[in-house]
């Protein structure tokens, strides 16, 4: 797919306001067009299914599911389309999620238009995936299984802890690291092995990383 002119786009975010510039921006490239505009996973689905779409435009977290649905929700409607996910967060776990869901690229809202841009349209001529370069280099991305699928259901905070711990941290420099309590972190952590179904804290890490820590360690 490299006719950009003819791309067909779907923007995904709860925010009307981010919706709205995304579509302005897009239709003064006269490079794509929008067909369709979601603010609820709920709604992404239904365009997803009724609507034939070339990329799709995401937040990491659209509001009425966890983290990721609109991404894998892409994969089962229109598993041609690519996925390019816009976070505030430059978080190298989010990043890594994103592309492990199937994303071609994670992107930061807070870039110049100028810059996005030519980032989306290389996505969509199918560039190799892609993370915003303030957002830091991940060591690996291995090749290896899928995380399971109940890793959709951590929230965004679940994830940033989880990753603290595949980096060996305790609880109190999670907490500290994170700008949270002990207890909060605690919290997390009993949350993260229930929704995973994992046995301990080395058990939950190994699931996700096929026992490799590595991916979540940044430069």
């Amino acid at each position: 797919m490299t006719d950009l002119a003819s791309t067909r786009v779907l923007l995904v975010d709860g925010s009307q306001l981010i919706t709205e510039g995304l579509r302005l921006s897009l239709h003064r490239t006269h490079c794509f067009r929008v067909v369709g505009i979601a603010h609820t996973v709920a709604e992404a689905a239904r365009s997803l299914r009724g609507t034939l779409v070339d990329l799709v435009v995401t937040d990491f977290d659209v509001p009425g599911a966890g983290p990721l649905r609109t991404v894998r929700d892409t994969a089962q409607y229109r598993p041609s389309a690519r996925v390019v996910v816009l976070s505030n967060a430059d978080s190298p776990s989010w990043a890594r999620a994103a592309l492990d869901a199937g994303a071609v690229a994670y992107l930061l809202k807070t870039s110049p238009v100028a810059e996005l841009l030519p980032l989306i349209a290389a996505a969509v001529r199918g560039a190799p995936a892609t993370i915003d370069a303030r957002v830091g280099s991940l060591v690996r991305l291995p090749a290896r299984m899928p995380p399971p699928a109940s890793l959709g259901r951590l929230s965004a905070r679940e994830f940033d802890v989880l990753a603290e711990m595949a980096k060996g941290m305790d609880n109190a420099r999670i907490a500290q690291r994170l700008f949270i309590s002990n207890d909060t972190v605690k919290t997390h952590v009993k949350a993260i092995l229930r929704k995973l179904g994992a046995r301990d804290r080395a058990h939950a890490v190994a699931m996700v990383l096929g026992e490799s820590s590595e991916a979540f360690v940044t430069t």
